[in-house]
């Protein structure tokens, strides 16, 4: 007689049929082919928003001088019509600046409260319902990734044209990625910062730079912008002198060649420490002990800098070789969580591509699912180690998601009364 378990899980598909799926899989561990975009969904991310949550705009400044650097490092020829030059709202003749409307999210709540406390004090906006709203990074980064047109606000399409309105009447909108300056400041002191675009001579240097109002460090990062085609040239030059010479280019100047087009840009950044692995699931640290943290396989990118402490804290208690464990990480490396994220896309991709052609090859027996999985199995292909990367959500942000859901709208959504007594 089947057990009640087993009947339980035999029984899940047919009960759960139209609902959304129940994941069990982190019960004892974490699956490592899960899409390189949705192991992003669990970070949370915040916007500024009205009480029925749809984004206020900003309205983001974009002069001739940005124009020009863009063009030149994307090599677009004079007929082409760039975004900027579709999408502007305002062009005066006098300083030529140009603004379009876009939405923020913001990695870090307290980033987007610091916008809604100035917006408040704003005349206009006094009155104003302000709410802070969570999502997740996932959506986050599906919308922003639209550039160009950007998104359709569901504004209705004109009458007499049919045509959808453009993004200066409100008929479509743009949205960025906001990064956390706390962690934009923990990332300019670890290796790698180039990766984040901080550029600066020293690591010092850099982290003084993100403890500046938002304004300063704008125009620090536009005059680094200025100077990165002059920069790029003069890097590959002196990477063909020391080869020519037969001397080994350092790794940081290495990186700030590789990483070029990220000068006077900001990244979103992950941090990783050698050695440490991704914090087991409670069941399984009840089970098996200190021997779950050895067990363990799956590397974490941290979007929290504090969390990186903790976890390895946590981890040297109760490890059986405390001893042999350092208090702190030796070096904490920082990464672009989108680049992280195209990577694993790309390793993704070429693992189902070379599978396919796997089928293709064995004819009738591939296109048989369990006859394929049992018969001619060849040598799998050499890993990169990137299926087994996991995001580990900041846990800050996490809190502040549980405490907006905890408080709710605050608007009451009462069903219509049904008519009763005499009025029935």
């Amino acid at each position: 007689m089947r057990s009640l378990a087993t009947l339980l899980l035999l029984a899940l598909p047919a009960a759960t049929a139209g609902l959304p799926r129940l994941d069990l899989s982190n019960l004892l561990g974490t699956r490592t082919s899960t899409p390189s975009y949705e192991r992003l969904l669990a970070q949370p991310v915040f916007q500024v928003t009205t009480p029925w949550g749809s984004p206020y705009m900003l309205f983001e400044k974009y002069k001739d001088e940005e124009k020009a650097i863009e063009l030149e490092g994307s090599g677009a020829g004079k007929n082409e019509q760039d975004d900027v030059s579709k999408f502007s709202r305002v062009q005066s003749k006098d300083d030529m600046q140009d603004t379009r409307p876009i939405s923020l999210y913001f990695v870090d709540e307290h980033d987007a409260r610091a916008l809604a406390d100035e917006m408040k004090q704003m005349k206009h906006m006094k009155g104003g319902d302000l709410r802070i709203t969570c999502t997740s990074l996932g959506k986050a980064v599906r919308q922003a990734s639209h550039l160009g047109n950007g998104l359709p606000t569901g504004q209705p399409v004109d009458d007499t044209t049919g045509k959808m309105p453009s993004m200066d009447d409100g008929g479509s909108l743009r949205h960025k990625i906001v990064p956390s300056k706390r962690e934009l400041f923990y990332a300019a002191r670890c290796a790698g910062r180039e990766r984040v675009g901080c550029f600066g001579d020293t690591a010092q240097e850099d982290a003084d730079l993100l403890l500046q109002p938002q304004d300063v460090i704008e125009a620090n990062k536009m005059g680094a912008r200025r100077k990165a085609t002059k920069n790029i040239a003069a890097r590959a030059k002196k990477a063909r002198q020391l080869e020519k010479e037969g001397l080994v280019e350092s790794d940081v100047d290495r990186l700030r060649r590789e990483y070029a087009h990220r000068e006077g840009q900001v990244g979103l950044p992950v941090f990783y420490s050698g050695g440490l692995v991704k914090r087991p699931p409670a069941l399984r640290r009840m089970i098996q002990g200190s021997k779950a943290w050895e067990s363990s396989s799956l590397i974490p990118l941290y979007f929290s800098y504090e969390d990186l402490l903790n976890d390895w804290a946590e981890m040297r208690n109760r490890s059986a070789n405390r001893a042999k464990i350092p208090e702190s990480p030796p070096e904490v490396e920082v990464f672009d969580a989108l680049d992280v994220v195209t990577s694993i896309d790309r390793e993704q991709w070429k693992a189902e591509r070379r599978a396919e052609l796997v089928r293709e090859r064995k004819g009738l027996v591939g296109k048989i699912p369990v006859v394929h999985n049992f018969i001619g199995k060849g040598a799998s292909a050499a890993k990169s180690g990137l299926e087994r990367v996991v995001f580990e959500p900041s846990r800050l942000g996490v809190q502040a998601k549980e405490r907006i859901r905890a408080r709710g709208s605050g608007k009451a959504r009462l069903r219509p009364m049904r008519a009763w007594g005499k009025n029935a």
